[in-house]
């Protein structure tokens, strides 16, 4: 996450834009309940919105949500859960501080815990440069999550990556 992000999730004004945010626990077993906490959320959102809309109305939504609901990777998340929806915008976000339970339905995203995230988070990136492949991790505290969006993981196809080096292994070295 990063500002340029949260100035885009701001910018979203679409009623309904759903945020759902609930605290998540590192370690198993005590993981195994956030699997429960976020589907009652995501149940509580579904039934807020029939309550406003037809359910042909918002037919891709609720299976957008659901979708959602089903990519959440409950072995690695930090100490909080965020999930952002709307009709033309979708996004999970794992933050390293405890979040209290809520869904909010609005014409614009919950975004107050991203800020607060991204000014008192202290970030950093580790690159791995390699042949097969370079990779980018995105560092907070104590926790390094892969990115895996915007050409990363990054395969380098030429000579000396996916496709050997011209003349086979040691090409253009001397012998001694």
């Amino acid at each position: 996450m990063n500002q340029h992000e949260i100035h885009t999730i701001q910018d979203y004004k679409l009623y309904p834009s759903i945020t759902i945010t609930m605290p998540t626990h590192r370690t198993s077993p005590a993981n195994k309940q956030d699997v429960i906490v976020l589907k009652n959320l995501a149940q509580q959102a579904s039934e807020r919105l029939l309550g406003e809309f037809k359910k042909r109305e918002i037919k891709g939504l609720l299976e957008k949500l659901d979708q959602m609901v089903r990519e959440v990777d409950h072995r690695n998340t930090l100490d909080g859960l965020k999930l952002f929806l709307s009709a033309e915008y979708a996004h999970i976000f794992y933050l390293p501080f405890t979040l209290d339970e809520r869904v909010v339905i609005q014409d614009t995203f919950f975004t107050r815990d991203l800020v607060f995230a991204m000014n008192r988070t202290p970030r950093y990136w580790v690159l791995a440069l390699s042949e097969k492949p370079t990779r980018l991790y995105e560092g907070t505290h104590d926790s390094l999550v892969e990115v895996k969006e915007d050409g990363f993981p990054m395969v380098h196809k030429g000579p000396g990556g996916a496709a050997a080096l011209p003349g086979g292994v040691g090409a253009g070295l001397p012998t001694r």
